[in-house]
């Protein structure tokens, strides 16, 4: 397989997740977003801005064994190397997966051993009995867009076959089911910070029950830590959540990137320009290629303090009581949309979501015309593993066509939100129109 230019430092197990390269003259970069499609930094979110409300429930905070990384995935292969993974050791993971849960794996020297998924996203548990080997010697469950997975007969069956569970947060960081808080039933349990607080980055590695007094992680260097505050300052900036400072912000940033562009001698971006109202997106449109982020060289790498700071001062009741309520308005306005039903109609207590999950009846006719909007949409699961066997899971090939998941995290304001909707009603619908979108982008 040829790399595309895009790709020629992409590790080589990464290539093997996807290939553009048979369309080497298709557009593949990413249109602008013009609502945040991760949470924003803002200072009312911290604990001083707490709603007042109700309690949080169990969170990985809880957990009495941490460990700071940059990157969920780099927790995967932290705990894989924890545990000893060793020759070929088979890791059973979902056939309904993303490349950060694969490339960990292949780093440290195992095997994946893909089983199916009912159409819940719950693990079929009949189908990976079958799918264990004498050589099977670990099992990744994920909580699919943060509906958490009842694990208990998991754990059992776990216990029974002398097997470590790791119970895949990266979309959970909040909630409990069967009364078992968050990360408890696994041996060990990842989460992805940045995916629930206002950070670019940020994972981390806890247990409940097993101490990690032997995983040595080295601080990350000073640049490394100024990014990590340049970073998130600069994604806020972008989106005015600034206050006072957006001004000032914006063209520092500017200058910045100016700066960085003379630096690499990049040529002018060759993004086609929509016009207002405009839906439709160019033919040869097809999704910028996935990359997790995942670097082995940095799996002992201690998560940033900035981004500890974030995690420790962020108010938990604002972030659950607000993903909640965004996630319930968007479940209200999906009801009477053609070409879409909800994957979790019902959201039940105890369960903090990752992003609001659209099954689309006819996902490429839409998807171009989403995108090209300016609506932040996120794959899971887009790019499957190439060497999966077609047949492993139908319900996993489906999802991964036909899901797209949507933001629904607590910095989106209001009027964002119902921009949101409406250009989702506009396309499904085929009305034509595109209202106008948020003005808190820089132009």
């Amino acid at each position: 397989m040829s790399a595309t230019p895009a790709l020629r430092n992409t590790p080589p197990f990464v290539l093997r997740a996807y290939d553009h390269s048979s369309h080497p003259d298709r557009m593949t970069f990413t249109p602008p977003e013009h609502i945040p499609k991760q949470p924003v930094f803002e200072l009312s979110a911290l604990s001083s801005g707490s709603s007042g409300g109700s309690p949080p429930p169990p969170s990985l905070r809880d957990a009495p064994y941490q460990r700071p990384v940059n990157r969920g995935s780099l927790a995967i292969a932290l705990a894989l190397r924890h545990i000893g993974l060793s020759g070929r050791n088979e890791v059973l993971v979902p056939a309904y997966h993303c490349g950060a849960m694969i490339e960990p794996i292949l780093a440290e020297g195992g095997v994946p051993v893909f089983y199916r998924i009912r159409a819940d996203t719950t693990v079929d548990l009949d189908d990976m009995a079958q799918r264990r080997t004498p050589a099977t010697r670990v099992v990744l469950v994920p909580h699919f867009f943060g509906f958490l997975q009842p694990l208990k007969a998991v754990r059992a069956w776990c216990d029974a076959h002398d097997l470590i569970l790791i119970e895949d947060c990266a979309h959970a960081f909040f909630g409990e089911t069967e009364g078992c808080p968050v990360g408890t039933q696994g041996d060990y349990a990842i989460g992805s910070t940045w995916k629930f607080f206002p950070l670019n980055e940020g994972g981390c590695l806890v247990s409940f029950r097993h101490p990690m007094n032997a995983i040595r992680t080295r601080a990350p260097h000073l640049s490394e830590e100024l990014k990590a505050v340049v970073n998130t300052l600069e994604y806020a900036s972008h989106y005015g959540r600034l206050g006072v400072f957006n001004p000032l912000s914006k063209k520092s940033f500017h200058l910045k990137d100016w700066l960085v562009r003379r630096l690499k001698s990049e040529s002018p971006s060759l993004a086609p320009q929509r016009r207002p109202g405009e839906i439709s997106a160019p033919e040869d449109f097809v999704p910028a290629p996935f990359n997790s982020g995942f670097d082995p060289k940095r799996t002992t790498v201690s998560g940033s303090l900035w981004a500890r700071w974030v995690t420790e001062n962020a108010s938990l009741s604002f972030i659950v009581e607000k993903r909640r309520q965004n996630y319930l308005t968007l479940l209200k306005a999906s009801v009477n949309l053609p070409g879409c039903r909800p994957l979790f109609p019902h959201l039940p207590e105890g369960i903090v979501p990752h992003v609001f999950p659209l099954v689309m009846d006819q996902p490429m006719a839409v998807f171009g015309k989403l995108k090209f909007a300016g609506v932040p949409i996120i794959r899971f699961g887009e790019f499957l593993w190439d060497e999966m066997d077609e047949g492993t899971c139908q319900i996993s090939k489906d999802y991964s066509r036909r899901i797209f998941q949507f933001p629904c995290h607590q910095s989106l304001q209001q009027h964002e939100l119902n921009w949101m909707i409406q250009v989702l009603s506009a396309i499904l619908t085929g009305s034509g129109s595109l209202p106008p979108h948020p003005d808190q982008r820089i132009p």
